[in-house]
């Protein structure tokens, strides 16, 4: 992975302090705060490890000594995003590695934080004084003290264009008040923080609470935000990572007919059709709220619903269901199953009927999507999403004493009692262990575009996300621990929106500046590459659509002769995100005066290389030269008229790439979720290898939705499938499973 150059330039100073530490007399003072005990020496030959909590999970830090001496010192954090935490991780361990053969009497845990992973940077400044005391036997006697202080601290969060502002209160040595304040968060996602994680932060005094699930980047402007205000303060908030005790109590609940686990979308109508058709049910998710990713996402599919066609279409049908059928199923080529796609197409208005009629849901006019056909399938939710879903399970909940529900547990485990499934052990928050029992079990858990190693696994690569990134595969792993099959669970994600590959959320540029790096990686001015350094598609086509054919980044490629064009005359065809678009606007045929300025703070973030050659460019993106230099060629060829476009680009829109330097600019594909899964019957059973089924386990929404396509072909665009099927397949297992098996 290539480095930021900005995490280079200031991580040096961190490098530098450790090393002038390392190569000082030996009498340099302990780190401030601790006190040696009476035998203070490295062991002869031994490890110590230690984590702390960064911005996507643990970041652990390793040191190895061999007598008095430094033989190894790592820093990993897999879970940290790729081009910031992980980058910053890149350029420590760089530093870390010249420190080999240092006297480790002699290091500290002075390191600089990285200016754009600041998260991560304390969690590896906290481990690494956490080895380094472990190593030379000496105790944290406590923390650096700070002054009283009232002021407000700005962080990035969620949003693409407003950061989130915290007020920090510090009074005699402690965190007296957190409160948020201007930011441009979701409001219900934001509000699980302010609910949970702020309590927690002032009652335990530690900044190594666990973020909210869910919420992890609003968790972490939070934590941000303070750690600023601590070390503005005269503390170190390195020292304020301290371990919150966690429970290791198990807690016992029978009794149930039917256990949803998880409760975004199809989790929900699982939930409530389970609950209307006499069962008693209990659900859990692991986030602090109800919804998951349905709550962000605009609508679903609903095939000839009767309220809208009453509403809008005189009570006639929006579409024929035969030639919907007969047009999905042969886009799928043949590979998606017949009978579910069948039952799918004709509940799903039955569906959105029920939650209007039943739950108060509302929705906008059936619309078309992207779709060639133009078929209006396609509704937006109308009002708060959270608001909607959480009165439906909490209108369900009371259909039946028994039934309950919890957030923040986390499903680890199916049990079984000879080979049938009997319940679900999970986790709460606070460490404390749950066995639920119950005669069924449905699993809504929303896929598993949250988990980098499926995503390896199964799609190639680890995906940028305009999700919610809790969705981590539990259902599938679990179901898959027990011999269940998958079905198409190596088809590409839902993807409908291209940004570049880091988001700049700063100010370093203005809104207009980054939509410039956002436009040049979405025109079709550019010659495209994915992973692979091969071309993959018509850039004048539908980059935001079909950027998956690239793997988890695309790189638009462009001569020196390109930008000095594009800075005295503009942009041909410039292009904007239809969603995370910063507000920026670049203007067709307007010189960019200041792009040499824009393109330097891309190279900061990692969004911009720059290179002499092809072949240097190549070496740098990581990428095969071959392929790179071979696609630069007909390229080349077709733009100079000499032999047609390979993907029919009209030559207007080609440029010469014969002569350097070379700028790659670094987008990538922003994924609501993955599509394949479990395989299941039309009953929503999940089915084992041999194809049979298990009695009482179920699957639904995208732990399932693989069965309604094909690994050959993306992601439908008729519009909504997903969530269409999502609240479809939940409303028929909660019914199906109440049906089985309520009263037993």
């Amino acid at each position: 992975m290539k480095q930021m150059k900005r995490f280079a330039a200031l991580a040096l100073t961190g490098a530098m302090a450790l090393s002038l530490a390392a190569c000082g007399s030996g009498d340099e003072k302990p780190t401030p705060g601790a006190t040696p005990t009476p035998s203070a020496t490295p062991a002869q030959t031994a490890s110590y490890t230690a984590s702390a909590k960064g911005y996507g999970g643990d970041v652990t830090v390793k040191l190895t000594v061999a007598g008095t001496t430094v033989d190894a010192l790592t820093a990993e954090g897999p879970n940290e995003t790729e081009n910031i935490g992980g980058a910053a991780i890149v350029t420590f361990n760089e530093a870390f590695a010249a420190l080999s053969g240092k006297e480790v009497s002699s290091l500290t845990a002075d390191l600089d934080a990285v200016s754009g992973a600041t998260m991560t940077s304390t969690a590896v400044k906290s481990a690494l004084r956490d080895v380094v005391n472990q190593a030379n036997g000496i105790e944290e006697s406590g923390r650096a003290p700070v002054s009283d202080s009232t002021a407000t601290y700005q962080a990035s969060g969620n949003s693409v264009t407003t950061p989130v502002s915290v007020e920090v209160a510090l009074k005699d040595n402690a965190i007296s008040s957190i409160t948020v304040g201007e930011n441009g968060e979701t409001a219900s996602i934001l509000q699980t923080v302010i609910d949970n994680l702020i309590p927690r932060i002032l009652e335990s005094q530690s900044l190594a609470v666990d973020s909210i699930a869910g919420a992890t980047v609003s968790s972490g402007a939070v934590k941000n935000a303070v750690a600023q205000a601590i070390d503005a303060n005269g503390g170190d908030s390195a020292q304020w990572y301290t371990p919150v005790e966690k429970k290791t109590d198990t807690v016992t609940l029978e009794g149930y007919d039917v256990i949803v686990v998880g409760l975004g979308g199809s989790g929900m109508t699982s939930y409530i059709s389970a609950a209307e058709n006499g069962a008693a049910v209990f659900g859990l998710d692991t986030a602090a709220k109800i919804g998951g990713t349905s709550t962000n996402v605009s609508g679903p599919m609903a095939i000839n619903p009767q309220s809208k066609m009453d509403a809008q279409n005189g009570g006639e049908k929006f579409v024929e269901e035969e030639d919907l059928i007969a047009d999905w199923l042969e886009y799928c080529k043949g590979d998606a199953k017949e009978d579910i796609v069948r039952e799918f197409v004709n509940e799903s208005g039955e569906t959105m009927d029920w939650l209007i009629s039943d739950y108060g849901f509302a929705f906008a006019e059936i619309k078309a999507f992207f779709h060639p056909k133009m078929w209006p399938v396609w509704a937006v939710y109308e009002g708060d999403k959270t608001t909607m879903f959480t009165s439906a399970v909490d209108k369900a909940k009371a259909m039946n004493e028994k039934n309950d529900y919890m957030l923040e547990l986390t499903a680890t485990d199916l049990m079984t009692d000879g080979g049938k499934v009997v319940g679900v052990k999970a986790v709460y928050h606070d460490g404390t262990t749950y066995e639920i029992y119950g005669d069924s079990v449905i699993l809504a858990t929303g896929g598993f575009l949250g988990n980098a190693e499926m995503t390896e696994e199964y799609l190639g690569g680890t995906f940028s996300a305009e999700a919610m990134l809790q969705n981590k595969g539990a259902g599938v792993q679990m179901a898959m621990a027990l011999g269940a099959g998958t079905y198409s669970i190596d088809m590409p994600g839902m993807v409908h929106i291209a940004q570049t590959k880091t988001i700049i959320k700063s100010d370093e540029l203005t809104a207009d500046q980054k939509a410039v790096l956002s436009a040049l990686v979405l025109t079709p001015e550019s010659m495209i590459v994915g992973t692979d350094g091969s071309r993959f598609m018509s850039e004048a086509g539908n980059i935001a659509f079909d950027n998956w054919k690239g793997g988890d980044t695309y790189y638009a490629i462009y001569s020196q002769a390109q930008m000095d064009s594009f800075r005295e005359n503009g942009m041909l065809s410039p292009a904007a995100p239809m969603f995370l678009n910063q507000g920026g606007k670049v203007e067709a045929n307007t010189p960019i005066a200041d792009l040499d300025a824009i393109l330097a703070v891309g190279e900061q973030y990692n969004i911009v290389t720059k290179a002499d050659t092809l072949e240097e460019l190549a070496s740098k993106l990581g990428v095969d030269v071959t392929n790179l230099t071979t696609a630069a060629a007909e390229y080349t060829s077709a733009a100079n008229g000499e032999a047609e476009d390979s993907f029919g680009k009209d030559a207007s829109l080609m440029s010469s790439l014969a002569e350097g330097s070379y700028y790659a600019v670094a987008g990538a594909g922003y994924y609501y979720g993955t599509c394949g899964g479990l395989d299941i019957n039309a009953d929503m059973q999940v089915l084992k290898t041999d194809g049979t089924a298990f009695e009482n386990l179920y699957a639904v929404g995208q732990d399932s939705m693989g069965v309604l396509f094909s690994n050959q072909v993306p992601y439908v665009t008729y519009g909504g499938a997903a969530q269409g099927w999502v609240i479809t397949s939940g409303r028929l297992a909660g019914a199906n499973a109440a049906a089985a098996f309520a009263g037993e």
